[in-house]
């Protein structure tokens, strides 16, 4: 009679055993699946991001400087120093790299000294965005995407 007794207890037991690790597999393949998915789109997003385009250099007036050219989005431009800084945009289809030399500035406008100014402005094709110094020289850096 014992020995029924610990028949039953033991193939419950083995059964209840079984479904555990059913369980912990069904559960282990979930998991498997969505970090298997959670990386695939991790790196999905990154194949999309656009790279990163920072810079920077000594302004003078004698010398403007090419930003970016378009297509690109320029996020901010930090100038450090006390001196005016102009930001302005020119035709770059047929002047290359001296286009912020020879090219006809339109909407150009002041920055702030001493300061990181926040801009996120988007530059087409065909177009690039220059910086000069107004006056004596000073330090700027740039971040843009491309």
């Amino acid at each position: 009679m014992n020995n029924g007794i610990e028949n039953g207890l033991h193939e419950r037991n083995f059964g209840t055993m079984s479904s555990r690790k059913s369980l912990s597999l069904v559960a282990s393949v979930i998991l498997s699946g969505l970090v298997a998915f959670g990386s695939f789109g991790a790196s999905a997003s990154a194949a999309h991001r656009a790279p990163d385009v920072r810079g920077q250099t000594v302004l003078t007036t004698a010398a403007p400087q090419l930003v970016v050219a378009g297509p690109a989005r320029l996020l901010h431009v930090d100038v450090e120093g006390a001196r005016a800084v102009s930001l302005y945009s020119v035709d770059s289809t047929k002047g290359g790299p001296e286009a912020c030399r020879n090219g006809a500035a339109s909407a150009k406008r002041a920055l702030r000294m001493n300061a990181s100014n926040e801009l996120d402005l988007d530059v087409v094709a065909g177009q690039t965005v220059c910086l000069s110094a107004d006056g004596g020289s000073v330090q700027v850096a740039w971040h843009a995407q491309q």
